[in-house]
């Protein structure tokens, strides 16, 4: 009696083909395109565009980028592999014959992180929704010899964010602010008092942008990309429809305009003042003192600016499939009063949602909240659009020369955060 033994190949494809099935497949995400492949070999990475066959069917997909290490390699495949980890054989079949694949090209481990949530989160990033299903991949994944990174909860302990804001935007526009934490909507529904231009710009948006990173980075004691990684990011995937930039920026005039008047509009209620008791002008009188100290010292912050405009913040998107992604965002250190971030923010959960998309992922926070860290206000910032705190199930790694690739890696962690402190410094 003979058996019928499927067979399975990992071979490469063209781009139309990995694109297609990342279009189609559940986890199907924007690192898992020949766009990506683009800004990633542009870094000095080879991509390996792969398709999983079984009896020549198409049965999973993955885009992995090869990286040099001296005589070695080192092999990712980000937010991938599209594959079915339900069908335990399929997989199994998969990982071997992956092993196989890497090992011909000398490298010491294959690492993949699937866009695979396993646990919703409150404000304090609590659990309060916990997908089992999900969170049984970990146990079943280290069952095979795959190594887990961990629970790790800041930014620089992986590849990727392991945690994120998603934002439902499929929804209206009354819905959608209702939703919003009360500062947020307290903001923003003062309408654009200080005329704020928001709009959709192009490659030549990319140094504005930048200046607007430098700042950030600064601020926030965090590694910043040179310009050209930028200029690749927005230009590779643009082409293909994958990514927009957004800035937000005062016109200098109009604000001065706009704080004249408020100051009159304050000795007005000044003199307004002689209507009540002497107790109650008393009281009326701190809070319009209040009012006027923080009028001066906003007017002395514009009044030093001699440029036209200023650009406030500005963002690099990626969209692709339901969802677009806030990938890359930088505030201006000036005039940071206007809250120019916000309206950028809400114009872009706006746009999204005219134009189709599900969710708007805010890539990336940290999974342990602590207002002592110098990322904290890019948590609160995010928190309060009131998106789901999500946790993703984490990488990787198959590793094929266990004693170089321990070696290796202690030597790439040093290294990752000398470059991290030379950024700081430089910037």
């Amino acid at each position: 009696m003979g058996y019928n033994i499927v067979v399975m190949e990992i071979r490469k494809i063209d781009a139309k083909t990995l694109d297609t099935y990342a279009l189609n497949h559940e986890y199907g995400h924007f690192m898992q395109t020949s766009s990506w492949a683009k800004v990633c070999e542009r870094r000095g990475y080879t991509a390996h565009l792969l398709g999983v066959y079984e009896e020549n069917e198409m049965v999973g997909s993955l885009m992995c980028l090869e990286k040099k290490i001296g005589p070695f390699a080192s092999f990712y495949c980000p937010r991938g592999p599209l594959i079915d980890f339900d069908n335990h054989e399929l997989f199994e079949k998969f990982l071997k014959e992956m092993k196989n694949y890497v090992k011909k090209h000398r490298a010491l481990y294959f690492k993949f992180d699937p866009d695979i949530i396993i646990r919703k989160l409150d404000e304090n990033a609590r659990p309060i929704e916990t997908f089992i299903d999900k969170m049984n991949l970990i146990d079943y994944f280290k069952s095979l010899g795959l190594r887990h990174r961990g629970f790790t909860t800041k930014f620089t302990e992986s590849s990727s964010p392991r945690f994120t804001f998603r934002v439902d935007v499929d929804k209206d526009e009354t819905e959608l602010l209702s939703s919003f934490h009360n500062t947020t909507k307290k903001i923003l529904k003062r309408d654009n008092p200080y005329k704020l231009v928001i709009r959709k710009g192009d490659i030549n948006d990319v140094k504005d942008f930048y200046r607007t990173m430098k700042d950030t980075t600064k601020r926030k004691k965090m590694y910043l990309e040179p310009e050209e990684y930028f200029t690749d990011f927005y230009s590779c995937l643009n082409e293909d429809g994958l990514s927009d930039i957004f800035t937000v920026e005062a016109d200098v005039k109009e604000l001065k305009k706009i704080y004249e008047l408020k100051k009159e509009e304050l000795m007005a209620s000044y003199e307004d003042l002689k209507k009540y008791n002497e107790k109650k002008q008393e009281s009326l009188k701190k809070d319009l003192d209040a009012v006027k100290a923080k009028i001066s010292k906003e007017m002395a912050e514009i009044n030093k600016i001699n440029d036209d405009r200023v650009v406030l913040s500005s963002i690099i998107t990626a969209k692709f499939k339901d969802k677009v992604w806030t990938i890359h965002g930088g505030n201006s250190d000036r005039l940071m009063f206007l809250n120019g971030n916000y309206e950028l923010y809400y114009e872009i959960l706006k746009q999204s949602h005219r134009e189709g998309y599900k969710y708007v992922d805010f890539y990336g926070t940290e999974g342990a909240v602590d207002k002592n860290s110098d990322v904290y206000g890019i948590y609160l910032f995010k928190l309060r659009f009131a998106g789901d705190f999500d946790e993703f199930v984490g990488e990787f790694d198959m590793v094929t020369k266990p004693l170089m690739n321990a070696l290796v890696h202690k030597a790439l962690v040093i290294r990752r955060k000398l470059l991290i402190k030379k950024s700081v410094r430089n910037s």
